[in-house]
């Protein structure tokens, strides 16, 4: 069930990854489960249970992607105006390949816009799209 609501999960990847990394390798039978693997998990059932809080795109405005990378994890969040506040309408985050973990900050930093800006593609079709 978390991977089918991964859209809606604010910084995802983050989390899945050191469950994942668990069992990368082999399928054990049993997981020892430490601190990390327990608190990653808490946090996948408690951002589950959250209402989630996105609105329906809107057309007839403009998109804002906020994007943020953080330890190999390219994290951002689509937004549109409503009211006089941002409203998320889909969160994104993605693991960084290896290739771009060799580079430089700036360039992490372009990789992961790139990275977010083909995620959103999907809603986002031919509209305008500000970085942010």
């Amino acid at each position: 069930m978390a991977n089918y609501c991964r859209h809606w999960l604010f910084d995802y990847a983050a989390m899945d990854s050191v469950l994942r990394t668990a069992t990368l390798q082999t399928a054990p039978k049993t997981v020892l489960w430490t601190e990390g693997l327990i608190k990653a998990f808490g946090d996948i059932k408690r951002a589950l249970s959250s209402a989630p809080a996105l609105g329906l795109p809107d057309y007839a405005q403009e998109f804002h992607l906020h994007v943020t990378e953080k330890e190999g994890f390219a994290c951002g969040v689509l937004v549109q105006m409503h009211g006089s506040r941002f409203r998320p309408v889909a969160y994104y985050s993605a693991r960084l390949s290896h290739v771009v973990m060799g580079m430089p900050g700036c360039l992490k930093a372009v990789a992961a816009v790139a990275e977010m800006i083909e995620k959103s593609s999907l809603i986002v079709l031919d509209h305008e799209l500000l970085l942010m």
